[in-house]
């Protein structure tokens, strides 16, 4: 199946915003409120710039050199900040858009912020939904419907899958994975993964065993007995 024409495969120079929660997709958004002196310059140059900042994450024991260049994972995904206000200070309240997946080719070492030159990562085995069905695309809306009718009032299975506007199968499989409570490992994990369908087939899995367990859970709960009047 062919390869995302938009996600051309070329080298491009990007400030990197490294956090250790934080794992950005494609096709998604991110509020950031920045306020270390180093990131608002990033952001500032940025703003000069094509407003463009890397989201990539932290390796484990970060801590050690957080002021210094602590390990970072090589793929992350670069935004567009897409709103901005300045606040006192030379803080900002930002929002990035998702564009697209990288991988660090080579950090440089010109400004107070880190930058590196990135390879943009192709999304593979993509499919257009625009023109094409996709049966995996409903297995996933089934599964997740189930799943979110065991999450808290307030949260609807619409307002999550209201997804008909989605072009391709990898939009619609980040926007999805974003809105599904994964360990920050496997956020990674699935960010590394460039073939879609194998994206698409592992979050359907992880989705199904949730809501398996959940069931499990409630099972058990029926099946417990009081024995306060014994």
């Amino acid at each position: 199946m062919a390869s995302d024409t938009n996600s051309p495969k070329k080298n491009i120079v990007i400030p990197l915003f490294p956090l250790p929660k934080t794992v950005f997709y494609p096709n998604t958004s991110l509020p950031l409120h920045i306020f270390e002196p180093r990131y608002c310059d990033m952001v500032e140059d940025a703003l000069n710039g094509k407003g463009k900042i890397g989201m990539v994450l932290l390796k484990p024991g970060w801590e050690i050199d957080y002021q210094g260049t602590p390990e970072i994972m090589k793929i992350g995904c670069v935004g567009k900040i897409s709103r901005h206000s300045k606040l006192p200070e030379g803080k900002y309240n930002i929002l990035l858009s998702g564009l697209y997946r990288f991988r660090i080719l080579n950090e440089i070492k010109e400004k107070t912020y880190r930058q590196a030159e990135v390879e943009l990562l192709e999304e593979i085995n993509n499919k257009n939904l625009t023109s094409e069905t996709s049966p995996i695309k409903k297995r996933l809306i089934k599964v997740m419907q189930l799943y979110l009718k065991n999450l808290p009032e307030g949260i609807k299975a619409e307002e999550v899958l209201h997804m008909e506007n989605c072009q391709n199968l990898a939009e619609f499989v980040d926007k999805l994975t974003h809105h599904f409570d994964l360990p920050i490992n496997k956020m990674q994990e699935f960010l590394e993964q460039q073939d879609v369908q194998k994206r698409a087939n592992s979050l359907y899995s992880l989705i199904e065993f949730k809501n398996q367990l959940i069931q499990i859970s409630k099972n058990m709960k029926d099946k417990e007995v009081d024995f306060s009047m014994n």
